[in-house]
């Protein structure tokens, strides 16, 4: 396919009165090396290779996607899809792009530089320092994994460009096991990167601290349960806002008015301790690109700024919808989804109070150092959050470590209890889900205290 075939196709789609085509051609590979019983115990790869095509009418959206990229079949594909759009008589149209743009990544240690020797040294690394940690150690999974994705987005309004996404991430997960009772947690770290990601992270040290964490939780306390003031620690705490605040300022749900934040520009929506940024520009961090599923640039968007609703998180098919400028926000898991507002990296901004204060203003609580999964629904913010790593507060101290809870609430909600917001940004890495597939994002916060969230205990009866 060449420059000559795009403008057919784009030009086809204009005859017929779309408002809006748009192409978007791709090429990636991800492979996986798994350990697992103190050997590599697999190595997973796979490739995609496709074309999506999206037609905008009428403020609806219109999609097809194929593997099979003959110049043929993507023009059955095309013709196809334009014959279910209730468009208007055809019209004459002359469209021509122009020179392609290239964006791409400076990778230091390309994936396929780095030996697989030397990936599978590290990993068995990680394992014997976990095992060397206790003789109650009984399990130790890790794997690494790295994708690469080459790109290509021609639209009616022009853009031609080529890009790629490269990104590694390490896992970490240590298991426990003591008359019967097995517990465990997880490490993980990734860049936007190729293999240079692993500078500057001691990976042993990391690997002995997830090993304590497993073995401590075995001998931890139970919890009751109740409405209870909650200290969230830094980074991965940051799961709250990202499933249960800013989901729901994505544009598909804030365009139907189906959010709970849906007509709240420049109102009040949280305390003035809270400033929430998403960024998808900042270099080498896990959810950035350098441009989004449009061909936009990416870049810093205030959403909440000192409790103040600031912005939304917009893609070109809902912009005219919302009447809302375009965030760079567009993004998509691959040519099989159409791209659609999502975040990048998102993180509460550092505040200026001290950790050792929010811990002395509590006579009763819960220090959450680490949130695991949960669950939200978008459309009213109620959420469901288990407790990776949690530890009692009494009269103004941290006690006993403590298993098996969760925090329940609504995220707006939460926004309105956050009373205290320390330095102590931290940022995580992870995978989000939505309507355009599963995708790379960081969140992060500093630790912050909540005066009130209905903790669930093992024992709770509520």
């Amino acid at each position: 396919m060449n420059k000559k075939f795009y403008e057919k196709i784009l030009t086809l789609c204009l005859e017929n009165s779309c408002d809006y085509a748009e192409i978007y051609l791709e090429n990636s590979t991800s492979t996986k090396y798994i350990m697992s019983d103190s050997k590599i115990d697999d190595i997973i790869t796979s490739n995609n290779r496709g074309i999506g095509i999206r037609v905008i009418y009428n403020n609806n959206v219109y999609y097809t996607s194929t593997n099979n990229i003959t110049e043929k079949n993507i023009l059955l594909k095309v013709s196809n899809l334009i014959k279910i759009i209730p468009h208007t008589k055809k019209k004459k149209v002359i469209f021509k792009l122009g020179l392609k743009e290239k964006k791409y990544p400076k990778i230091k240690l390309a994936h396929k530089d780095m030996p697989v020797t030397t990936k599978t040294k590290i990993l068995k690394e990680i394992d014997q320092e976990i095992r060397s940690y206790s003789p109650l150690i009984s399990q130790v999974n890790a794997n690494f994994i790295e994708t690469s994705k080459e790109y290509t987005i021609i639209t009616t309004e022009k853009k031609y460009i080529s890009s790629q996404e490269i990104s590694t991430r390490l896992t970490i997960c240590p298991y426990a096991t003591k008359d019967g009772k097995t517990e465990s947690t997880f490490k993980t770290y990734g860049k936007a990167t190729g293999y240079e990601m692993l500078e500057n992270y001691d990976y042993k040290h990391e690997a002995l601290e997830a090993a304590k964490i497993a073995v401590d939780k075995l001998s931890a306390s139970k919890f009751k349960g109740g409405k209870v003031p909650v200290i969230l620690g830094p980074g991965f705490g940051a799961v709250i806002f990202h499933e249960a605040c800013v989901h729901p300022l994505e544009a598909t749900t804030v365009a139907d008015n189906l959010s709970v934040f849906s007509n709240c520009l420049n109102t009040p929506i949280a305390t003035s301790k809270i400033t929430i940024i998403d960024d998808g520009s900042i270099p080498s961090l896990w959810g950035s690109t350098l441009i989004d599923s449009e061909g936009n640039p990416t870049q810093k968007n205030i959403l909440i700024e000192n409790g103040i609703l600031k912005s939304y998180l917009v893609d070109k098919a809902n912009s005219k919808i919302m009447n809302h400028p375009l965030t760079g926000s567009a993004r998509r898991q691959n040519y099989r989804y159409p791209p659609t507002s999502r975040m990048n990296n998102t993180y509460l901004k550092e505040g200026t109070d001290a950790f050792s204060d929010m811990v002395k203003s509590i006579d009763y609580g819960i220090y959450c150092k680490k949130l695991a999964g949960g669950s939200v629904n978008p459309k009213t913010g109620d959420f469901n959050f288990s407790a990776d790593e949690s530890y009692l507060i009494e009269k103004g101290k941290i006690t006993d470590m403590i298993t098996g809870i969760t925090l329940i609430g609504r995220g707006q909600d939460i926004l309105n209890k956050v009373e205290m917001v320390a330095d102590d940004l931290s940022l995580e890495t992870g995978y989000c889900g939505s309507v355009s597939g599963t995708i790379n994002v960081t969140i992060g916060q500093p630790t912050i205290k909540v005066s009130e969230i209905l903790v669930g205990g093992e024992n709770n009866d509520n």
